[in-house]
């Protein structure tokens, strides 16, 4: 079980800067703001090193996380016993929901990339709240729905999209998420290295860096340590556009 596989650090977090971190989530900011001060009093803090795993695939489905700081690596493993990354969950963005309401099983592997430090709600201590709040029921669902739009958009472009409208619209998804506006662009940090954002688009790195490569001779991108940037965001989305066009 998760307990037996990382070694839990728990604290009670500052109330007021857990208030602020879910009220403006996108997650939790539509919510009455008395019903998001009693989530926020449900708010434990873990922290993980380098490597520690905060769940593996098969274990209970018992918390709902939010990334402070650091970043935790999504994976299951494919046939032949190839690890696949399915996703990068990095700072201010939210995890497990889906457990949070059926507790279920875990479906894959959450893995520290780095120093990481979460906010933890347990299942057990929300599932009465969701009972004493049916429009919070009715809220989460309306955003797991959002969520499974979003997976079917991702598997429609795998299958549909070649590779360069795939690549260039996963950093235009990145730059709106999470994207800082700088001098020349927006840029978008690779917590991820190229060969985990070419794992979860279904490319070889090889490819991904030839694609970049490309991109930044032509002015499109500026490639920094840890870093792309933006520079022609009108390029990309054009290159996406001709891909759903041809």
């Amino acid at each position: 079980m998760m307990m037996g596989l990382a070694k839990q650090h728990q604290k009670n977090v500052g109330f007021k800067d857990t208030l602020t971190l879910l009220a403006g989530h996108h997650l939790f900011r539509d919510l009455n703001p008395e019903v998001v001060g009693r989530i926020a009093a449900l708010v434990t803090i873990r922290r993980l090193k380098l490597g520690e795993v905060l769940f593996l695939k098969g274990d209970e489905g018992d918390a709902l996380y939010m990334v402070l700081s650091g970043g935790i690596r999504i994976r299951t493993t494919g046939p032949g016993g190839r690890a696949v990354i399915l996703n990068i969950i990095e700072p201010g963005d939210i995890f497990g929901e889906v457990a949070l309401l059926d507790g279920m099983p875990r479906t894959a592997d959450a893995i520290a990339i780095v120093r990481t430090e979460l906010i933890v709600i347990a299942r057990r201590d929300f599932t009465p709240l969701l009972e004493q709040e049916p429009s919070l029921t009715l809220h989460l669902l309306k955003l797991i729905c959002e969520r499974l739009r979003r997976t079917s958009e991702q598997v429609e472009d795998s299958t549909l999209l070649p590779v360069p409208g795939r690549l260039a619209k996963r950093l235009l998804a990145m730059a709106d998420l999470g994207g800082e506006t700088v001098s020349g662009g927006v840029s978008v940090r690779l917590q991820r290295s190229q060969n985990e954002l070419a794992q979860m688009l279904g490319i070889s790195r090889v490819c991904t860096n030839q694609h970049l490569q490309r991109w930044r001779r032509n002015g499109w991108i500026n490639l920094t340590r840890g870093h792309v940037v933006i520079c022609d965001r009108e390029a990309l989305q054009g290159l996406v556009e001709r891909s759903l066009d041809s």
